[in-house]
């Protein structure tokens, strides 16, 4: 058995051991309150684990969606929803449950827009806050309600409804899905990559992030050819080399498999790395265990474009 099956069976076995008595996963493990975000990368890592607190965990996801079809950061929080309803949407289609509740999350998606999409904030970044380049006709999904739109909450979207759709997408889907790709181009920054929203400010080329890149170019794989994608890919792929942050190189290695990029030596680095750090939180934890996953060629976030 190779190093990285080991690894990734051990942090699944962790995990399988630290879901909350209401049958989610909390950031810590000295934590009782289960929050989404966790609870959606915990699943995707054990998706392919027939244990009950799987079954208990995916109770859980259903059991806290919000009556408008979002879901909340945690359970009991805002019912206005935030921007895990997609990564819960697209946590649900992975394992195909619930078509109602996932139709309800996709509607509730498909309402969801950046603020800057409205006529007076459109006038408003056009006239007097020019301090940040973007297109405000090009926008995609907001962490909050009622906020402007940013890279990762718009990237889960993106991968949520092209998942959702993967083929004969109807009209609606098609121009939130174009939006949300023209936002990620226009966001890029000047030399390839993404941080979390804009790529200038005040004039300032700002510097991409590792995390943000990769998981901008897992929801941009149909676009492979476009010139802004492979400079960032390109990117992506030297920053990694020298990554030792764990969640940090996991979202680098995902997002270079799903663009069919070789990571043979950037799993074996990661394997090492967390058999050696001390990977304290379950979102961590079950990124690595997909990344580690795909030297089977397994990659939770690989959709049809």
């Amino acid at each position: 058995m190779r190093i990285e099956s080991n690894v990734t069976y051990d942090l699944q076995n962790i995990l399988l051991g630290c879901d909350t008595p209401t049958g989610g996963w909390s950031f810590y493990p000295q934590e009782t309150q289960a929050h989404l975000e966790p609870t959606c990368l915990s699943l995707l890592a054990l998706r392919h684990c027939p244990e009950p607190r799987v079954i208990r965990g995916l109770e859980f996801l259903l059991h806290t969606q919000n009556p408008n079809g979002s879901w909340p950061a945690f359970a009991g929080d805002d019912q206005e929803g935030c921007w895990v309803t997609a990564l819960a949407v697209h946590t649900l289609n992975r394992f195909g449950a619930d078509p109602n509740a996932v139709e309800r999350g996709v509607n509730w998606l498909l309402d969801s827009r950046g603020k800057e999409s409205h006529w007076l904030w459109k006038w408003k970044f056009r006239t007097s806050d020019t301090h940040v380049r973007f297109d405000p006709d090009k926008f995609g999904w907001p962490w909050m309600p009622e906020t402007n739109s940013w890279v990762v909450p718009t990237s889960f979207a993106i991968l949520a409804l092209s998942q959702h759709f993967p083929s004969q997408r109807p009209s609606r889907i098609q121009f939130r899905l174009a939006r949300g790709i023209e936002m990620l181009l226009d966001r890029v920054c000047p030399d390839g990559g993404w941080n979390a929203g804009n790529g200038v400010v005040y004039g300032v080329p700002l510097a991409p992030h590792l995390d943000a890149t990769a998981i901008a170019l897992l929801a941009l794989r149909g676009q492979a050819q476009n010139s802004i994608v492979t400079k960032s890919l390109t990117w992506l792929a030297d920053r990694s080399l020298l990554c030792s942050a764990a969640s940090s190189l996991a979202w680098s290695i995902l997002a270079l498999h799903s663009h069919r990029q070789n990571v043979t030596s950037e799993i074996e680095r990661l394997a090492d790395l967390a058999k050696t750090a001390h990977i304290c939180d379950h979102a961590t934890m079950a990124t690595v265990a997909m990344a580690l996953e795909c030297a089977d060629g397994k990659n939770p976030f690989e959709v049809q474009s």
